[in-house]
């Protein structure tokens, strides 16, 4: 497909063609991984779902003892940490998991509640510049034990294992240990970044397509759906959450009609047509205009495996749930619930600039359908030097081993929406 000639954003430089790692074909998408690998992942979802009773990511601290999950498609395997005495409904799940599935309890130090409420104590902590408050993000540890925060390095990645680097990480541990008032582990990485920045698309409107925002910038389109009668369609709230929204050529989707900045979402009210339940697939410049649905809204678990996909990068897959309840500064807001997605090999990459607002699904049973699990906010984690790719002038942009991404499920909720 053709780009767009550049136009500046307001947070991020951007590009008019789309970042391919190093050593990957133009034109294709990262491939999904084995039917069998995600059928497993299904099973182990969904008993996820009854031990947390469906709660959504951040209603799960209200579970007394819930400390943490994770799930293993490649063993087949969940474990799940509580903090206490396990009610007798758990005990009796894990004991009889499902066929070809095994299941565990571990004892944990911390329950959830008490986690985010640490997790939160920073965020206020680093939000208003308290003295060493230096951490970028903060996350709960999933087997219940603490929590973990990043942060940028003084003097650059490669002064982390001299000296003065492990100096610096012990004081961040140490600081934020001492207000969180339990164990924290501190990590180097980059700053999350806002993705900032597949182009023509028309009604029945889908999403991973390419916007243009109410101040000419570029962004990806989300999920569509229903607020009552009315259709909409997402995007990411640092994308803007005010005006008319445009396709990739200019033509009118509609206006931002609600937003939350703290989930980063802003809801477009359609200007005509209908969300068509669908996005887009395939690599950014697929002429062919792949699209597969998004049928119904999960949950996320540490240890799943996800799709993303936005207008600038197209799709990448085999990317693994790290992190849920995490909390980061994106532009320098703090924003709390999100979850984390990291690539599982070398050169895949998971976002870059102009994929912010776009989705993130995981596979249903293998196939080709998906699940809706979050919509795009930031790249984070490590940056990686991508080419973009054939279109004239070709340049260097940042890409991202991690993507941020704001789960579905308090969308949903704080919206009153029916995805389509």
């Amino acid at each position: 497909m053709p780009r767009r000639t550049a136009l500046a954003a307001a947070t991020l430089a951007l590009l008019t063609t789309a970042a391919l790692p190093a050593g990957a074909v133009p034109g294709e998408p990262s491939p999904l991984v084995g039917r069998e690998l995600l059928q497993r992942q299904e099973v182990l979802d969904r008993l996820a779902d009854e031990i947390t009773a469906a709660a959504p990511e951040n209603q799960r601290a209200s579970i007394p003892g819930y400390a943490g999950l994770t799930v293993d498609p490649e063993r087949g395997r969940l474990t799940v940490y509580w903090h206490g005495t396990v009610p007798e409904r758990v005990a009796r799940l894990v004991a009889h998991p499902p066929a070809g599935i095994s299941a565990r309890v571990r004892s944990a130090p911390y329950a959830l509640a008490r986690l985010r409420a640490a997790r939160d104590r920073l965020v206020a902590a680093a939000a208003v510049g308290e003295p060493g408050t230096e951490w970028t993000s903060v996350a709960p540890a999933p087997d219940g034990t603490g929590l973990s925060v990043t942060y940028a390095p003084a003097a650059g990645a490669a002064a982390v294992r001299t000296p003065g680097g492990t100096a610096e990480r012990d004081r961040v541990a140490a600081r934020a240990a001492e207000l969180a008032e339990l164990p924290v582990a501190a990590v180097p990485a980059v700053t999350p970044q806002a993705t900032v920045t597949r182009h023509s698309d028309a009604s029945p409107w889908s999403a991973a397509a390419e916007l243009t925002t109410p101040k000419n910038g570029f962004c990806s389109s989300g999920f569509g759906g229903w607020r009552g009668k009315t259709a909409v369609l997402l995007t990411a709230a640092h994308c803007g959450t005010s005006g008319t929204y445009k396709t990739g050529t200019g033509n009118t989707i509609g206006k931002a009609s609600d937003s939350d900045s703290g989930l980063d979402t802003t809801v477009i009210t359609l200007d005509h047509g209908t969300p068509s339940g669908q996005f887009f697939y395939g690599a950014w410049n697929n002429g062919q205009g792949e699209r597969r649905r998004a049928v119904g809204a999960g949950r996320n678990n540490v240890g799943d495996l996800v799709c993303s996909s936005g207008a600038m990068t197209g799709a990448h897959c085999a990317l693994k749930v790290t992190q849920t309840d995490y909390a980061t500064s994106i532009d320098g807001v703090w924003r709390t619930d999100l979850d984390n997605a990291a690539r599982t090999d070398d050169h895949t990459i998971t976002v870059a600039q102009g994929d912010s607002g776009g989705v993130v699904v995981a596979s249903i049973s293998g196939g080709d359908d998906m699940q809706a699990r979050g919509i795009i906010s930031a790249g984070g984690g490590h940056t990686v030097a991508c080419k973009w790719g054939t279109d004239t002038a070709a340049s260097n942009v940042t890409c991202f081993d991690t993507v941020v991404f704001v789960p579905i499920g308090p969308i949903v909720t704080k919206f009153g929406l029916s995805l389509a």
